[in-house]
This record gives structure tokens, sequence and C-alpha cells, in this order.
């Protein structure tokens, strides 16, 4: 070992440090022979203004150059399957349309999109093995993974060329042959790892495979991650214990093996893990890249933000990226050289990651000027001593016939579909709690409506009351339903969206799925109901009448539903969606025909009324009610039918004479039940767009 003078770094401090001593043969070999000036160091602000305007433009001049920007390619892997190029590659992110057109109202029509560039004119390629992209928060690590992966926001342009082995690419073809796993492990807390993994392998292995040999991939990632110990215990959630943050880890990533990708991305592995945890992990991900058989190998690609020295050292290949742009891209083993013949050699007993950063970080303190300077100088320096080379957009385009060619293909819509009903009846049978007090609420309000409203009779008074039970029942059935499903997809819409951008299953599937699998669970409450409260009410006790009573209730709660199904797929957050809801339910209840009857409607509000799903329900139940009922005369009086219309001294026989009164005879009840059912099939198409097509 020998005392060197450290010569720049951000943060660097004024007494001497201990380096590790360095033979300049070595050296020079490791950096290919390239010259590697020292860096500059900044200039005094007193400067000659040619020299020091000089030196404020040498940012430009070396992010500008395409050649400063080239990647050394990884030479260490014998194994690849897949090569991703990129040149020229610039990101920046523009406003939402909403926002430009804010903007232009509020300042001129001829104000431009605020723009912000993420990417600064990158180029380099990944080409086997377990990569690391490394740098500071906000220098672009999860926007090139993201951008590579194309899973970018719609408001985000890209330009430039990317090539997956030698051609152009899109999110369709990538998703077939790579993997994606995000920072934050979103899991169905319900399900088991293992039944987690085979509803995965189901949906994302060749159709044309087995159950036995869906088992034996999934035994095969389970031995891998090392997830044997926990293949029974239930993933959990926040308000149920299950598996630890490491397990969860590890399952999203077996989840992504499963189909054997060639290229698998990972968006900061190690975040909320410990430090055993995350080097396990890193063990794990090397051991994969570096399979025994071609089969298994797999390039993999983490953003890490700043690993221990042995996760470090567990990497073959480094993006080192800063503020958007690329300082170095090679071998991982090759970097300390770059650094130390830049004149930056790490320290000893230093980690080698927190070396690298710390020496492209600008320093926090000190003059703005003078570090911006500084700043420029080890940029510079530590470019220069890079040998560029040229990129081949062209490069695996060998490889791209066999790659595609073996492509298999994917589980059809119907074996899509029978694949998820099966897991939502899982998940379903596993929230047994909550269907089971649904059913209880049920019960009890049945049984307090019928005893509220015990044997009303035939006489004239129970027109009145008849008339009110009839609108309770409707309500409670309607505001019910909507309740236990407001919540449905806005909880499940993230897992969803990212089931859905690995290629796991097309949104369609997952919606008739759901909606045949929440129907059927749905169904059994209101016939629970409808059996209680007719026979306790005491309502015309034919057996026609009753199930025709079963299925107003039925397609009634099915209506609220269904739009509360919409309101939460087109509103996306559960917050917006308990505010939209009252409202609708409200504006239903208004214009039911209970307090507003048919007869007396105001013009302009037919389209309203029109509208209410409430006011079909109430009127064909009504009308099967009502028609043929036969009513005793005895004690005849003053009968108050609303607040506004009263019989007085007359005797009403036939239950015609109130629907005709009431207006309810301009519908008959086949045509409530056909347009019931249209208002169903039209919320819950309105909501499949929402799911479809809302992703943001």
């Amino acid at each position: 070992l020998k005392q060197l003078p450290r010569i720049s770094s951000a943060g660097a401090s004024t007494f001497p440090v201990i380096y590790e001593g360095v033979v300049a043969s070595n050296s020079s070999s490791s950096t290919r022979d390239v010259s590697c000036p020292s860096p500059t160091w900044y200039l005094p602000a007193s400067a000659p203004p040619t020299i020091h305007n000089q030196q404020m433009n040498n940012r430009a001049t070396i992010f500008g150059s395409f050649d400063r920007q080239l990647s050394l390619l990884d030479p260490m892997s014998d194994r690849v399957s897949t090569i991703l190029v990129w040149q020229n590659l610039i990101v920046s992110t523009r406003e939402d349309k909403k926002s430009q057109l804010l903007q232009r109202m509020k300042l001129s029509k001829n104000a431009a999109p605020k723009k912000k560039v993420l990417l600064h004119n990158i180029s380099g390629a990944i080409t086997g093995g377990l990569w690391a992209v490394m740098g500071a928060s906000g220098s672009g690590k999860s926007t090139l993974l993201n951008t590579l992966a194309c899973r970018l926001d719609v408001n985000t342009v890209v330009e430039g060329e990317m090539r997956l082995n030698g051609a152009p690419y899109d999110n369709a073809e990538l998703k077939r042959i790579a993997g994606y796993v995000m920072q934050d492990d979103l899991l169905n807390g319900y399900l088991t790892v293992e039944e987690t993994l085979m509803y995965t392998a189901k949906l994302r292995l060749p159709r044309t495979f087995t159950d036995k040999q869906r088992e034996e991939r999934v035994e095969d990632v389970l031995n891998d991650l090392g997830l044997v110990h926990v293949r029974k215990a239930t993933i959990g959630s926040q308000i149920k214990q299950g598996i630890s943050g490491s397990e969860r880890k590890r399952l999203c990533v077996s989840m992504q093996l499963l189909n054997r990708p060639q290229l698998l991305f990972l968006d900061e592995p190690t975040t909320g893990l410990d430090s055993v945890t995350a080097l396990d992990l890193l063990h794990t991900l090397h051991a994969i890249a570096h399979g025994k058989s071609q089969e298994k190998a797999v390039t993999i690609v983490c953003s890490i933000h700043q690993p221990q020295s042995k996760i470090f050292n567990l990497f073959d290949s480094l993006t080192l990226l800063k503020s958007g742009n690329i300082i170095y891209q090679g071998p991982r083993k090759q970097a300390m050289e770059v650094f130390r013949a830049a004149g930056f050699p790490c320290p000893l007993y230093t980690n080698p990651a927190d070396h690298l950063l710390d020496v492209i970080t600008p320093a926090k303190t000190g003059d703005r000027e003078d570090v911006h300077q500084q700043e420029e100088a080890t940029d510079k320096a530590i470019i220069q001593c890079q040998n560029p080379i040229e990129i081949d957009l062209n490069m695996g385009v060998d490889k791209r016939l066999e790659q595609m060619g073996s492509l298999p293909l994917n589980p059809t819509w119907f074996q899509q579909v029978h694949i998820l009903l099966q897991r939502n009846f899982t998940e379903q049978k596993r929230k047994w709690k909550i269907t089971a007090v649904c059913l209880l609420q049920t019960i009890i309000m049945a049984v307090l409506i019928g005893t509220v409203f015990l044997r009303i009779g035939q006489t004239q008074s129970s027109i009145v009351r008849r008339e009110s039970v009839i609108f309770f029942c409707i309500i409670n059935q309607g505001i019910f339903g909507a309740l236990t499903v407001i919540n449905s997809f806005p909880v499940e819409r993230t897992l969803t969206l990212r089931e859905r951008a690995s290629g796991t299953y097309f949104a369609s599937s997952y919606f008739i799925a759901k909606i045949i699998a929440d129907t059927l669970v749905q169904i059994p409450i209101p016939i629970a109901f409808s059996c209680i409260v007719y026979f306790l009410v005491g309502l015309d006790a034919t057996v026609g009448k009753f199930f025709m009573f079963t299925l107003f209730t039925l397609l009634c709660s099915m209506s609220s539903t269904s739009l509360a199904l919409m309101i939460s797929a087109l509103c996306q957050t559960t917050d917006m969606s308990v505010t939209v809801l009252p409202m609708a339910l409200e504006v239903t209840r208004l214009f039911s025909g209970f307090f507003l009857a048919p007869s007396r409607l105001p013009k302009y509000f037919t389209w309203l009324d029109a509208l209410s799903y409430v006011k079909y329900s109430f009127v064909g139940v009504s009308l099967n009610e009502f028609q043929g009922l036969r009513l005793s005369c005895a004690n005849t009086r003053s009968i108050p039918v609303n607040a506004t219309y009263s019989i007085t001294n007359q005797c009403i026989e036939r239950g015609e004479y109130f629907i005709t009164e009431r207006g309810y005879d301009y519908l008959n009840i086949w045509e409530c039940v056909g347009i019931l059912f249209a208002i169903i099939i039209f919320c819950r198409f309105c909501a499949f767009i929402g799911v479809r097509f809302l992703k943001n």
C-alpha cells in the first residue's frame, strides 16, 4: 500500500486517504491503453473570461457528443440468447392534455407545453449475465428500465432506436420473452404461495402443457427461489399476517421465471429488505443468471440504489447513470480501473458502490459555480478513460429467427376465463366471512321489514302499506348490492394492470370471470330476502307472483351492482367512487315512481326518470302485486294515499284502479324486466371500457 493524494471527488476531504496500491502496467492494461488525462480542477472566479466560459460549457460538450455515450459490451457470457441495444435514446415527459389545455387558456393559445428530459441521448447494450443499473436518486434508473421494457406512461415521449436481437420491438413482443418485477410486491393476499404460482403457470405457460408439466415447473421455481417451506402459507395482506417481505419478493421473481424468460427486469429488488436477506436474494438471481443449463440462463437487469459490497461483487456488468446520462457501462470489474485511471481510486475498506456514487454525485456545500465546474471536470475525466465503441443495431439478428420461431401459444381466451373463474372462486371461498355477514344482514333486514309490515292483509288501509313495503324492499336490495361491490375494481386495479402488462391474461377474460364469480355469489342474497319478506308481509300468495317478485328483487340488486361497478371502474379510486355513488343512488331513489308517480311526472324530469333502475323495479313489482288483487271494503274510510292525494269514502275493490291512477300502466311487467336487463348490460359494458382503457 502507498499513500496517494486524492485529486478530486464529490465531498472530498482535505486529509490524506489510504488507497490500494496499483502497478502502472496493470492500470494501463485494464483501461485498454487509453490516455486518461487527470481531471481539470475548477478555476477560481477570477480566471480570464474566455477560459471561464469554456469551462462552463464543458458539460454540453461532454454529454452532447455521441461518442462519449457509447457503452462497453459485456464479453463474459458465452450463452447469450437475447441482446438488447439502444442508440441515441432520448426520453422526456410532457404535460397531459388536460394540463396543456389549462395552461393555454391561462397564458395564450401559442403557449408551448412544458417538457422535461429524463434521458439524454444515451446508447448501450445488454448482452447477458447479471446487470446493475446504478445511480443517485433521480438519475434515471427506473426510467431506463421502463423504457427498455416498454412500460412508460402515455405522457412520456421516446426518441431514438431500440432493438431486440437486431429488430425493433414493442410491448406485445417483449412480454412474451421477458419478465418485469416491480419495486412494490403486489400479490393476492387470499391465495397461498403454491396457488399463486399454479394459477400463474396455468395462465402464462403454453396451452399445450399438461397439468403435470405445470406442477413440475412450479416445483422447479419453488426449489430455485427457496420457497418450498412456505408453499402452503397464505400470502397475507396489510391486515392479515402472511409470508415475510423477502418471501414476497422471491415469489414475485418466481412468478416471472415460470415461463423461462430470456430477459428479466427488476426495479429496486432489495428495497425494504435487510442486508442478509438482500444478499441472499442477489445470490439467487446470480445463480439464475448463470444457470447450469441453456434453458435456465436468464439475462437479468436490476436497478439498484447503493448496494453493499458483497452484493455489488455479484453483478457481472454495470450501467452507471447521472442526471439521465450514462457515465459508465461495461464489466463491473473494469469500473474501478476506469475510475482509478481517471484519478479516483477507491480507498481501502470502502464499498466500491459507495465510492462510484460518491465520485459522480455533486457536493451539496460550497460555491455553486465552483461545484458545477468540478462536477464537469470529474465527468469528463471518467468518460475519456473509456474506449468508445460503435453500437451495432443489428447485433443478435442471427438469434431472432430461433427466438421468435420457438415461442409457444398462450392459453386461449376461454381457457383464461376458466382459470380466472377458478382463482376467483378460491378467493371468494377464503372471504367466506364477508359473504356470511352480507347474508346475515339480509336475513336481519328481511325479518325487520316483515315484522314492521306484518300481515298487511287486503283491507283498504293495506293499499298505502303495500306500496310502502314494495318501495322499501327495492331500495334495501339496491343499496346493499351497490355497497358490497363499490370497492371491487379499485382494490384490484393495480394488481390487474400489472398482470395484464406481463401478458398474463386479456382484460376481457378478467372482466368476464370476475363478473360471473361475483354474480354467482350475489344471487343467493336477494333470493333469501324475498323468501322471508314475501310471506311475512303477506303479499298476494300466488306462486307466479312470488317468483316474479323474486326476479325483480334480483334484477334490482344486479342493476345497483352494475351501476356501482361502472362508477368504480370509471372513477378508478375508492375515494372518488364512494363520493360519486351516493349521488347516483339518491337520484335513482328520488325518481323511483314512489315519491313522484309517472302520472304526475313533469316533462322536464322525464330523462332522469328514464335512467332510474329503481323506477323500473318498483313499477314492475307494483304491477305484479296490484294486477288481479282483490281488496275488502270493510270499514271504509278516508284513505291517505300520499301527501297530496287521498281517497275519501270510496271503496277500491280491484288493484288495477290503483295502477291506472298512479300511471304504472304505461309499461308492462316484461318491458320492465327487459329495461332492467338493458341497464345491467349497459352499465357493465361501461365498466369494462373503464377497466380496459383507463390505465393511469
